[in-house]
């Protein structure tokens, strides 16, 4: 309590005196009072002869008119219980010393008028001794201006906030319209893509040509090393194309030699035995399955020692020779001793496809043949939204989509692909009915219900591989947009998956 501690509180917050006065007087008078409880303290008034206070009787009388003092000051301090929510900066200003009050008036200043500036300086010293402002009266002070200014700028930027979000809330979300079919250019056909992009000039023509040149130094290297029971594989940045086709053309040309596109989208493992069998071997048959054909070949090279075959294929690492199955094949076509394989591999997880038991049968010898050459040839055969693009899908086309699907899925499109095929030579061929396909689907234990089989064809439509219409009948038939040679392959490449 300010009292108890002896320290100075003003009187003026207490009781309005009419005439004021030092308030430390009474703080003295009771500090004094304590030490010494029988004698009476009279103040002084020396300071101020003019004006002249009683002198009080006796110390019971100021006894009782301080517990009075001390009772009131208790109860206001109770009542207002402020904290105080004076800024750092203005509490430093106030216990800074007041310069006003420090300089010299030009009027001649009574005794009350000093003892006022001695009540703020006593003030000013009590706030300064304290650390933190304890139980005061709050000052009404006004806030900094920068605080002002920072508070107007986030209401303003709150208000631009809500009006920006209540202005797009109920607007349209629109979609363009500007799509390739209105463009005022035609789309092209695949000739006139590929004759535009060989007029494209190459970049760095001549330090590719001096590249090249390095590597068509090593054709009577691999020659010899084909030889000796090794196969080769080139990989490397560009296409290695040309470079195959130099050394065809350059060494091979008084020796057999199968020429794989690995690149083409119908290219299967049964077209290359196939041509082995008819071309090589001059075979004239069918046979139940790629294996027996491949024990077939094999039988036919062991037998008879003076056959020598070179086998050149394109992008072993394409999409449909990466398979198991076919890498298998061609593995084993390659450990014969007198097959000779060198291909190229494009694909940066190439190397992937291959065990050891197939990198064993393949025997590989790596060169790396960077010619940074545009893979112009291989990826002519990929849709292309400058090309003008047929009905028909490709067959790589149709093994990527159908390979993302479930086997369910896969199931259901097979058996649309056969029924088709059965009815080929039909020319009036409308479809497969919806309900007949519903109960083959539902005996082969595919679907469960039509609405399952709807969900699928759905998928199928999406994707544009199969094609729905309607009959005069009113029948809703299914139709594959898929020419019968590709629908054919795509069964084989199925059946050897399987």
């Amino acid at each position: 309590d300010p009292v108890g501690n002896g320290s100075s509180v003003s009187g003026g917050e207490v009781y309005s005196f009419q005439t004021p006065k030092r308030s430390s007087k009474m703080a003295e008078l009771a500090a004094e009072l304590a030490q010494t409880p029988g004698q009476s303290v009279a103040p002084d008034h020396s300071e101020c002869p003019e004006k002249t206070a009683k002198t009080p009787q006796s110390s019971s009388k100021y006894m009782f008119l301080l517990l009075m003092h001390v009772f009131s000051l208790q109860l206001q301090s109770k009542k207002k219980e402020y904290v105080a929510t004076t800024p750092y900066r203005l509490r430093k200003r106030l216990a800074a010393p007041d310069p006003y009050l420090e300089s010299e008036s030009e009027y001649s200043a009574s005794c009350s008028e000093e003892e006022d500036e001695e009540d703020q300086k006593e003030v000013s010293t009590v706030l300064s001794g304290r650390k933190t402002p304890a139980k005061t009266k709050a000052l009404s002070t006004p806030p900094p201006r920068n605080t002002l200014a920072k508070k107007i700028k986030e209401d303003k930027m709150s208000n631009l906030v809500e009006e920006y979000f209540e202005a797009h809330s109920s607007s349209k979300v629109l979609t363009s319209d500007r799509t390739l079919q209105k463009l005022r250019k035609r789309r092209l056909n695949q000739q006139t893509l590929h004759d535009i992009l060989k007029k494209a000039p190459l970049a760095y023509a001549a330090e590719i040509k001096e590249l090249n040149q390095q590597h068509e130094s090593l054709f009577s290297k691999w020659m010899l090393q084909l030889h000796l029971g090794f196969n080769i594989v080139l990989y490397g940045l560009g296409s290695k194309r040309d470079l195959l086709e130099r050394f065809r053309t350059s060494v091979l040309q008084d020796s057999v030699h199968l020429v794989v596109n690995g690149y083409f989208p119908s290219i299967t493992v049964r077209s290359i035995l196939n041509s082995i069998t008819e071309e090589v071997l001059d075979h004239i048959g069918t046979f139940r399955s790629p294996l027996d054909q491949l024990e077939f070949i094999i039988k036919r090279f062991k037998e008879d020692s003076s056959l020598e075959l070179y086998v050149l294929i394109h992008n072993l690492d394409s999409q449909m020779l990466r398979g198991e199955r076919s890498q298998q094949i061609l593995a084993q076509l390659s450990s014969l001793p007198s097959i000779y394989l060198i291909a190229s591999i494009d694909h940066i997880n190439a190397p992937l496809m291959w065990d050891q038991a197939k990198l064993s049968l393949y025997n590989w010898l790596w060169y790396e043949t960077t010619t940074f050459s545009p893979y112009v040839e291989e990826t002519s055969y990929e849709n292309s939204l400058l090309v003008q693009q047929s009905g028909s899908l490709a067959l790589s086309s149709l093994t990527h989509v159908l390979r993302s699907l479930t086997l369910n899925a896969r199931g259901i499109f097979r058996l649309l692909a056969q029924y088709q095929l059965e009815n080929k030579d039909n020319p009036s061929y409308p479809g497969l009915s919806f309900q007949d396909f519903y109960q083959q689907c539902r005996e082969a234990f595919l679907v469960n219900s039509d609405l399952t089989l709807r969900a699928q064809l759905t998928e199928f439509r999406d994707h544009k591989l199969i094609r729905t219409k309607r009959g005069a009948d009113g029948v809703e038939y299914l139709l594959i947009p898929v020419d019968d040679s590709t629908l054919t392959d795509f069964l084989e490449k199925e059946d050897e998956d399987v």
